[in-house]
């Protein structure tokens, strides 16, 4: 009579701790791959591919997550902005190093505030993160959104 009770206890407990660790596994943002050097690699419509570094490269643009919600880049100085989008790789392009905050605002988003330099300021979704390969997908609102939705498929880019 005692033992039923405290079978159906421990079948709950069990069952909330596997619950709770798969959805903890499901948690891109907090993901210990997400913690490193990041070098731009490919720039589509406001989708950022970046493969890992070991270092930052001062030539290029680059970003560095840190666990601590801090964040160091690599971004083109604040009034360098001409040409930015179509060619990151622009030789014309000076580089300068910039402290910023990132913070978990969903399982797979975060939000980045560089306060000198709000180039990539915003919110993002994680779309990929493995061991080599992060691709951050800008956030806008839901207008703006649907107007990169399309260009997006125009250009047949996906996330």
């Amino acid at each position: 009579m005692f033992l039923l009770p405290m079978k159906k206890s421990i079948c709950i407990i069990l069952l909330s701790f596997f619950t709770i660790t798969f959805v903890k596994s499901q948690d891109r943002v907090s993901n210990p791959l997400l913690l490193q050097t990041w070098k731009l690699k490919k720039l589509d419509t406001y989708i950022y591919t970046f493969e890992r570094k070991d270092v930052f490269d001062n030539k290029s643009f680059g970003i560095r997550f840190k666990e601590n919600g801090k964040m160091q880049a690599n971004l083109p100085q604040a009034g360098d902005r001409s040409g930015f989008m179509e060619d990151f790789s622009n030789k014309k392009l000076k580089f300068e190093r910039y402290t910023g905050e990132w913070k978990k605002t969903s399982d797979s988003t975060l939000t980045v505030i560089f306060s000198s330099n709000s180039s990539m300021n915003g919110n993002f979704i994680i779309s990929r993160l493995t061991s080599g390969d992060l691709k951050l997908k800008r956030l806008f609102d839901a207008k703006t959104e649907k107007k990169m939705d399309s260009i997006r498929r125009e250009k047949n880019i996906l996330d």
